[in-house]
């Protein structure tokens, strides 16, 4: 087998403009909020796509109501999924190019796909939130939508697994030059997979839950959107635990060696303990399903958020544990710092995330469209 590094491409000659453990800070931060929204669009879409089916086939009133008001949400989410993606695919790019570029070729034209899958998933969550206000069925769209975003996670995971294992790329280029060929099985994929989307339907369910405190929300409706997230959560965090532990299960040893080191391991318990407190507010939630207060619904979301962060922060730790037998120290990185650029860049980033802050603030006081006289 030939030598991973020798297939590696040679350093960007430009050295990075700051330091490498502000990259991989703002990394983190950025994806954190990526999958902190994702976990919210996938979370709700399937909710409201089963509630949505519930009310048309059980007559639930309930079901039904909270389905639409839902489903007219995860437009806006998604485009914070969108726009909160673009930041840590940058920083990627900067910090593992050499591995990200390569990957991404090899398995080109399923990556640039992702585009327009998106783009068709999008446009369905218009029409789905059009027919929900119009109280007709949608359900059948929020299973193509749901399968359309799954389709786009899997092709993540893929490029960001096989960018993992440069060993592979000479017999997949070899195979064919076209990008058409996805790679071989990796025993890493699935529990990836597994976790955003048990996440999805655990932290993201708890999300979910706030929406119970819109003044738009029937009182029916209501009531069944708080009590059906808390129990989706319920059931799929301890699942979403387990996923966990198949995903560092699959790991080659260097990696769980590695994860074995004091710190890894406090991170690795504060996500499992974020994770019981996630739990923890779900039942609450459960058990006050009926009240007004977003004090549970916003403990809940706040733990799914740290649980998030804490999981984001192991994922790069995997990454670099992974890579660095390989030929790829992201540590070694040579750096000339431009504090300038630096600083512009910071001042942009901290202001672009309280204008998000604003806007989401905006749209949560924002009357319904039949309560406004003109």
């Amino acid at each position: 087998m030939t030598d991973p590094s020798l297939l590696l491409p040679a350093w960007d000659p430009i050295p990075l403009p700051a330091p490498v453990g502000l990259f991989k800070f703002l990394h983190v931060l950025t994806l954190t909020l990526h999958f902190g929204a994702l976990q919210l669009l996938l979370g709700g879409l399937a909710l409201s796509t089963l509630w949505n089916l519930a009310g048309s086939l059980l007559k639930s009133e309930g079901a039904t109501q909270a389905s639409g008001l839902v489903v007219r949400k995860l437009s806006i989410v998604t485009t914070y999924v969108i726009n909160f993606g673009v930041p840590p695919l940058l920083f990627s790019q900067i910090l593992y190019g050499r591995a990200l570029y390569t990957s991404s070729v090899l398995m080109g034209a399923w990556w640039i796909s992702v585009v327009f899958l998106v783009m068709a998933a999008y446009a369905l969550l218009y029409r789905m939130a059009k027919l929900a206000e119009l109280n007709r069925t949608w359900w059948p769209l929020g299973i193509l939508a749901f399968a359309l975003f799954a389709v786009v996670g899997r092709l993540f995971s893929t490029n960001m697994t096989l960018m993992l294992t440069p060993e592979v790329w000479k017999a997949m280029y070899a195979a064919t030059a076209s990008g058409i060929h996805l790679p071989p099985y990796d025993p890493t994929v699935w529990p990836r997979f597994a976790v955003i989307f048990l996440g999805a339907a655990s932290l993201g369910a708890l999300g979910t839950s706030l929406w119970s405190g819109l003044s738009s929300a029937p009182e029916t409706g209501r009531v069944f959107l708080r009590r059906w997230s808390a129990i989706s959560a319920t059931v799929c965090l301890p699942l979403l635990a387990a996923a966990g532990w198949w995903a560092y299960s699959m790991q080659p040893d260097s990696v769980r060696v590695g994860l074995a080191t004091p710190l890894n391991h406090l991170l690795t318990q504060a996500w499992l303990g974020a994770l019981a407190l996630a739990f923890s507010a779900a039942v609450g939630l459960l058990a006050t399903a009926k009240s007004r207060s977003l004090w549970i619904p916003s403990l809940g979301a706040v733990a799914a958020f740290a649980a998030t962060a804490l999981w984001t922060t192991l994922r790069d730790i995997v990454r670099d544990l992974t890579l660095r037998p390989k030929g790829l120290d992201v540590w070694a990185s040579p750096v000339h710092a431009n504090w300038l650029v630096v600083g512009i860049f910071l001042a942009s980033l901290v202001g672009g995330i309280a204008l998000v802050v604003w806007l989401l603030v905006v749209v949560h006081r924002a009357a319904p469209l039949e309560k406004i006289h003109v």
